[in-house]
């Protein structure tokens, strides 16, 4: 009777992060889903992949997914000031705006971007039209 034999994935978290993106880039969301998870299971403690989860999600508008995301890979990395940046945007899309404003002026006060100062000054914008401005 033959033996089956099982093989142990070869790549590395590093190596599925990157295919992700790849597929990602391609507009194939389900498999950079996949590759994305793939790398979380390889190595768990590591705020990229989860940052990464967080934007297929956005992009698929699962919010409720991408916001659980996001949070995952600012709390492995505090200073992940891109999840924070998108994190800012989807609060601010749920007219959580003090939530918003406080998230990317923090992410600011930690790594200036000028695609953060586009974050600020869309939330600042809704947070004028909401008060009658």
């Amino acid at each position: 009777m033959p033996k089956i034999i099982i093989l142990e994935d070869p790549l590395s978290a590093e190596e599925h992060n990157d295919l992700g993106v790849a597929y990602e880039k391609k507009g194939m969301l389900d498999l950079a889903e996949k590759e994305y998870k793939r790398a979380v299971k390889k190595k768990k403690n590591w705020d990229i992949p989860y940052f990464n989860l967080g934007n297929v999600y956005f992009k698929k508008k699962d919010y409720k997914k991408a916001k659980e995301y996001y949070k995952k890979a600012i709390k492995i990395n505090p200073k992940n000031t891109d999840a924070m940046n998108n994190l800012a945007y989807l609060y601010s899309l749920e007219g959580k705006y003090s939530k918003a404003l406080r998230l990317i002026k923090k992410a600011i006060s930690i790594r200036f971007k000028t695609e953060y100062l586009d974050t600020l000054k869309e939330i600042e914008e809704k947070i004028y039209k909401s008060e009658g401005y």
